[in-house]
């Protein structure tokens, strides 16, 4: 079961093309990427989590006591006949160090409603974060589940009960409700860092 999901989510990602071509070209089974790209991708993340942090101190906190924080700036929804919405972030662990991550999903009734908006999921268990790390595909409602956040549930209790993996969708007015992840795929992306003089580095 798992093998077909991972297969029919990966076919999935060859047809939106930008996935494809967010971090370069591929080099064998790598994508090629130079400083530069990775340096502007991980500014839209940086940037992407002060916005969070000045719209929600609760999340602040909360992302401040994880063991990692997934990133994804803009989520970009196809209503067509794939119907998804995909994007691309960074992952940034407790100790700074930061793996690169596309995402994709067909929640029902969800896709257009996550169009524009930010992605955001934090760890609150080292056990969490490295089992998602150690998965090539991992998806939500099969390899574990993911909490969506906003205000109104953090505000219900002192201390809200927070499972493995939480997550917040960021809209430009402030957190996003009503809105799930179920059924979409994280890959994380093997890169392999060029300098800016070679012929094949973007």
């Amino acid at each position: 079961m798992k093998t077909r999901i991972v297969a029919m989510w990966f076919l999935l990602l060859l047809a939106v093309q930008p996935l494809g071509t967010a971090f370069g070209q591929a080099a064998d089974s790598l994508l090629t990427v130079s400083p530069a790209m990775l340096k502007r991708v991980d500014q839209d993340a940086e940037a992407t989590l002060l916005r969070l942090y000045r719209q929600s101190p609760r999340a602040q906190a909360l992302i401040a006591r994880s063991f990692g924080v997934l990133v994804v700036p803009a989520l970009h929804a196809d209503g067509g006949i794939l119907g998804v919405a995909y994007g691309s972030g960074v992952l940034i662990d407790a100790l700074g160090d930061r793996s690169y991550y596309n995402v994709i999903g067909s929640p029902p009734g969800s896709v257009l409603g996550l169009n524009d908006k930010a992605l955001i999921l934090f760890f609150s268990t080292y056990e969490s974060l490295r089992a998602f790390e150690a998965t090539p595909g991992w998806v939500e409602g099969h390899n574990g589940s993911i909490q969506i956040l906003d205000e109104s549930s953090m505000a219900n209790q002192r201390s809200p009960a927070i499972e493995p993996i939480g997550g917040f969708i960021l809209s430009a007015n402030g957190l996003a409700s009503g809105l799930s992840l179920k059924g979409s795929l994280f890959i994380k992306v093997p890169i392999y860092l060029c300098t800016e003089e070679a012929a094949y580095c973007r």
